[in-house]
């Protein structure tokens, strides 16, 4: 017995009920998908200490450390408000929090290094240091510098009003002869010797900064022994 061909209404009835079947099978593939995101997230909101449970113990904290990680950041029209916002941003970063003497750790070693905005003129911005840092100062308006261009790259020039500010030493000049009596340390003190052995060893001390990092933390050396 010979095999007859599909008629044009049984091919079309074929069609639609595989175009039925796949539609349903899409709209309940991405049902079950948003139930389960759903879920999930309902999960970690109830349980919030299992997202940052495997974070590294150098989990970044704030815009700038993460910039300073992959070098991306928003930026934003230049203005005297947002350079204020731009150095808090920097100061109260984990990075800032080893050069400035507004926290704790620096200031318990005699770090009492400040910055400060001063005035806006166009495209160059004046900012002010004082006190005393273990960083040598030009490492510190430079690193405030490149972040400030970061976020506002119409920034052009980040200068200190007076030169003498950006000096590590300061020259004592008898009033009578003129002649230099002394240079007067202006940095933080090298509370630990770790300062003095990198430069010796010739590594720059700005590179790791005062405290070293991991579980000597908190005032061991992890310097080459000499």
């Amino acid at each position: 017995m010979s095999s007859t061909i599909p008629t044009a209404t049984y091919i079309a009835t074929l069609l639609l009920l595989f175009q039925s079947f796949s539609a349903s099978f899409i709209v309940n593939a991405f049902a079950t998908r948003q139930s389960t995101m759903s879920k999930t997230f309902a999960f970690f909101q109830q349980n919030p200490s299992m997202v940052s449970s495997n974070r590294s113990p150098t989990t970044l904290y704030n815009v700038y450390d993460d910039w300073r990680s992959d070098a991306v950041v928003d930026t934003m029209v230049l203005d005297p408000e947002n350079i204020e916002l731009c150095l808090e941003e920097f100061i109260d970063s984990n990075y800032g929090q080893q050069m400035f003497g507004k926290h704790d750790r620096p200031a318990s070693v005699g770090i009492t290094g400040e910055i400060y905005f001063v005035e806006q003129h166009g495209p160059e911005v004046i900012l002010a240091l004082s006190g005393k840092f273990w960083h040598r100062r030009e490492t510190v308006l430079g690193r405030a510098a490149m972040w400030l261009n970061a976020r506002m790259p119409e920034i052009t020039d980040v200068n200190v009003e007076d030169p003498n500010e950006l000096l590590d030493y300061e020259e004592i000049i008898d009033d009578m002869t003129g002649e230099v009596l002394y240079a007067e340390d202006k940095r933080a003190p090298d509370f630990n010797g770790d300062r003095e052995t990198m430069e010796y060893q010739g590594i720059d001390p700005d590179v790791r900064g005062p405290f070293p990092p991991g579980v000597l933390g908190s005032g061991g050396s992890m310097i080459n022994p000499v």
